[in-house]
């Protein structure tokens, strides 16, 4: 009988190693085909997000910017030919055009205007006046129109302005402005380096130095003329009117006046200068401090004023001053009346003569016609009489 061998071996031999080794290198070889295509593909995702970062860098240059919408202070809103009506305070309607406006969001209010035009009436009984301008601004809320470049000023009444700036309150009928201003009107020709035109434009005055040129006009021609000619301007004459003989303006001339002050208020027939006042006409002048011109008011048949002529009354207060080549007449208040061809002065009066003789008293009459002084009062000279008269006839 033939007995089997059995094997007691508790760890019998594995015969797993022999496929240890081919596995363990079939292993490393996928590994490291994996770290290749790992490796690779790393690279090619670097090189990808590069170029992706450059697209995205090339895009963010060359593409429009993306604007968010925002309340621009310095956003604009332009108009054609806009047209802006009111009143002023006397109810009298207004009206102001423009070639273009433009409304900035940071002041509403405001328009910006291209060759403004501003249509008023100085009063209801008055024709249409007008003041234009190449550029300016309308406050709607203050209804103040700022006006710059060429403005121009012609009202119904024959006056006629200009300057560079303008400064209108409309609501209130006044204009002021900083830059010299030229006007011309019943009153002449007037300059003046700053100005105001006030109570409903019908005071002129001008400030910080002015000078003038007072023109005499026959009383035909201010009769005759059409309302608000002015004073330039040509007129039929009747030279055979007896009324065509020149009116004097003073001093016993009709020569043109020319004035000089710091300042000078235009209102209907009074003009008021002050500072440094020198008024000449021809070879006379005088000399004050302060002086007041009242010019005639000249009516129709029916009674209607219809203009101003010429001057027909001066006062100079304070250091007044009348001189000629062959005299020269001082004292504190001098009055020239033109309907009695004298000046009256008073107030420590001195009067000079070409000779060096000099009179001196409280009062003297100077008589341009028949050019003669007499004194009243106390006076000083070899002439004086006992009753304190003395009469000197000039140019003997």
């Amino acid at each position: 009988m033939t007995t089997a061998q059995t094997d007691n071996d508790p760890h019998p031999p594995r015969h797993d190693v022999q496929f240890w080794e081919p596995r363990r290198v079939l292993t490393l070889d996928a590994a490291r085909r994996h770290s290749v295509i790992v490796f690779q593909t790393r690279r090619v995702l670097m090189v990808l997000a590069g170029l992706l970062v450059l697209v995205l860098f090339w895009f963010f240059i060359k593409a429009p910017t993306t604007i968010i919408p925002t309340d621009n202070p310095d956003e604009a809103v332009k108009m054609v030919n806009p047209v802006y009506r009111g009143q002023t305070s006397d109810n009298l309607p207004y009206r102001i055009t423009a070639d273009a406006a433009i409304r900035l969001l940071r002041s509403p209010d405001e328009m910006k205007l291209t060759n403004p035009v501003l249509n008023f009436l100085r009063n209801d009984a008055a024709g249409q006046s007008v003041i234009l301008a190449l550029s300016g601004a309308y406050n709607v809320e203050t209804e103040v129109l700022e006006l710059s470049q060429e403005v121009n000023l012609k009202t119904d009444d024959g006056y006629a302005c200009t300057t560079n700036h303008a400064r209108i309150l409309v609501k209130d009928k006044r204009i002021e402005g900083d830059q010299s201003i030229n006007c011309t009107g019943d009153f002449g020709q007037a300059e003046g380096n700053a100005y105001e035109i006030n109570d409903g434009y019908s005071e002129f005055v001008f400030k910080n130095g002015m000078s003038a040129q007072l023109v005499a006009r026959k009383a035909s021609e201010v009769m005759s003329a059409p309302h608000g000619t002015a004073p330039d301007e040509d007129i039929t004459k009747d030279n055979n009117n007896a009324n065509n003989s020149p009116l004097k303006l003073s001093f016993g001339g009709d020569e043109p006046i020319d004035v000089k002050a710091d300042r000078a208020v235009y209102k209907g027939p009074k003009t008021t200068l002050s500072g440094n006042v020198l008024i000449i006409q021809g070879s006379s002048k005088i000399y004050a401090d302060r002086m007041d011109m009242f010019r005639e008011e000249l009516v129709d048949a029916d009674g209607k004023m219809v203009g101003y002529g010429n001057i027909n009354k001066i006062v100079a207060l304070d250091n007044f001053k009348y001189e000629t080549p062959e005299n020269a007449v001082l004292g504190e208040k001098g009055v020239y009346e033109r309907d009695k061809d004298i000046i009256t002065v008073t107030g420590n009066v001195e009067f000079t003569q070409e000779n060096s003789n000099s009179v001196s008293g409280n009062k003297m009459v100077y008589d341009l016609t028949a050019n003669r002084v007499s004194f009243g009062g106390d006076c000083l000279g070899r002439n004086c009489k006992p009753n304190g008269r003395v009469n000197i006839r000039v140019g003997q």
